[in-house]
């Protein structure tokens, strides 16, 4: 019996270890402007919809999607489940714990700080 409790944690760990690791590194740009098109992503403009939601879902999702490892610690869908946890920004921007691996560059961490300082526009 212990055995196998040994056997079920160890591949429990395993699976939460190598289950976050998709997309994670792939850094999320902010809009950049053309010839009449968006305008920049900037600290003083960033929103959900405009940097936040897709930093959350290519971030975030993977592990704590519908589908994910990590959905009973917490569940990502979208707006309202960002908005309404404070675990979350703690985690990413205080201590550091999410995403796992720390896979934000400097300027995602500075456009989601400002986005969690103005109150989490949409």
């Amino acid at each position: 019996m212990k055995k196998q409790l040994s056997i079920f944690f160890l591949a429990t760990f395993a699976a939460f270890l190598f289950a976050c690791s998709k997309k994670q590194a792939e850094e999320i740009k902010p809009e950049t402007p053309t010839t009449n098109g968006p305008t920049p992503v900037t600290t003083a403009n960033v929103t959900y919809t405009n940097f936040a939601g897709a930093l959350f879902q290519t971030k975030c999702n993977g592990c704590h999607g519908p589908n994910g490892a990590l959905k009973s610690i917490w569940l990502f869908n979208g707006f309202a489940s960002v908005k309404n946890d404070t675990r979350v920004a703690n985690s990413i921007l205080v201590t550091k714990t999410m995403p796992k691996g720390s896979t934000l560059t400097v300027s995602e961490r500075e456009l989601l700080q400002a986005w969690f300082d103005k109150g989490m526009p949409e």
